[in-house]
């Protein structure tokens, strides 16, 4: 199984979040039911190993208890050249939210559980910029992400939840295997 582990968005903050984006060609919005803070991306997971990721990330939340994000401003990756992905960024929690990462990437290499080891930062994912936009249309992606002002939208994080992601060609479909109580230590 393909899987992840991730702080969910309460559905009224995700929908907000969907909204800040203009439709533009080349960007593929990410929906608001998929969208999610990624602590760790594991990628192809033995199922017999399920049991493994559940208690690496209950390791990790037991230390942390719960607390507040703040998503505020909307950036891009990479910072200058043709974005790929518009973010926004994570300013109350931010803190909290790369602790959680680390403890959770600590966890899972305790466990011999393999991840994507890339550097945590803590974003929001809104959309990806499509393979076949040109150089015209990157730019516009680039400079419409500069000039959005948006308002601040909170929420409480009291759990991470491991993911199964099944790919198709209609879209990614994301199934909690878990919720994982933050300081149930």
């Amino acid at each position: 199984m393909r899987l992840f582990v991730a702080l969910p968005l309460p559905t009224d903050v995700a929908v907000e979040a969907a909204a800040i984006l203009p439709d533009l060609p080349g960007l593929r919005r990410v929906r608001p039911e998929h969208l999610h803070i990624t602590l760790a991306f594991l990628g192809a997971v033995p199922d017999e190993r399920l049991t493994d990721v559940i208690a690496a990330s209950r390791a990790a939340a037991a230390g942390q208890p719960p607390f507040t994000v703040t998503l505020e401003g909307v950036g891009r990756f990479p910072e200058s050249g043709i974005p790929r992905i518009v973010w926004m960024g994570i300013v109350q929690g931010a803190t909290e939210s790369s602790n959680l990462a680390a403890a959770l990437r600590r966890a899972l290499s305790e466990g011999g559980i393999p991840f994507d080891a890339k550097p945590f930062r803590a974003h929001l994912t809104l959309a990806r910029v499509t393979q076949d936009a040109d150089r015209a249309t990157a730019r516009t992606i680039a400079a419409t992400t500069e000039r959005l002002r948006m308002p601040k939208l909170r929420f409480e994080v009291d759990a991470l939840i491991p993911f199964e992601s099944v790919l198709s060609p209609k879209g990614p479909r994301y199934t909690p295997r878990a919720a994982v109580r933050l300081g149930a230590g």
